[in-house]
């Protein structure tokens, strides 16, 4: 189980009494104004993983501190400079890991957020999809 204390840290925030932290933290800026299209969440898992937030090996030390926080994500409107996410590693951070970072974003010219929400299901009523569905049957 968990510990009292433990869950009084975490269930007020302070995430930082109960887990490590990373020696560097460094944030990814937009270079323009627009929407975020997409998120790579594979590539930013690699990168994770480069930055000893997992293994590539078995017996690869993992550091726990390690990893990619975001702070942006599909559908958000973002101004130039803005923060996308923050870099949390011991030094393990390349140029060429930190373009592949970059790179995970994409940024729209389009201006209007991206809507994330397609519909939304009330108990009790079919949805367009079921009235569909029961016509084919």
């Amino acid at each position: 189980g968990v510990k009292k204390e433990t869950l009084d840290f975490l269930k007020s925030g302070e995430y930082d009494k109960v887990f490590s932290t990373a020696k560097y933290v460094e944030t990814v800026t937009t270079e323009k104004s627009g929407a975020i299209e997409a998120v790579n969440a594979l590539a930013l898992g690699k990168a994770t993983v480069l930055l000893g937030g997992g293994r590539q090996l078995p017996g690869d030390v993992i550091e726990p501190a390690a990893g990619i926080k975001l702070l942006r994500t599909k559908g958000d409107k973002v101004e130039e400079g803005d923060i996308l996410a923050e870099i949390h590693h011991d030094g393990r951070l390349s140029p060429a890991l930190r373009t592949r970072i970059e790179d995970a974003f994409t940024i729209g010219e389009n201006d209007k957020p991206i809507k994330r929400v397609l519909s939304v299901v009330k108990a009790g009523r079919p949805t367009e999809d079921y009235e569909i569905y029961r016509k084919r049957s």
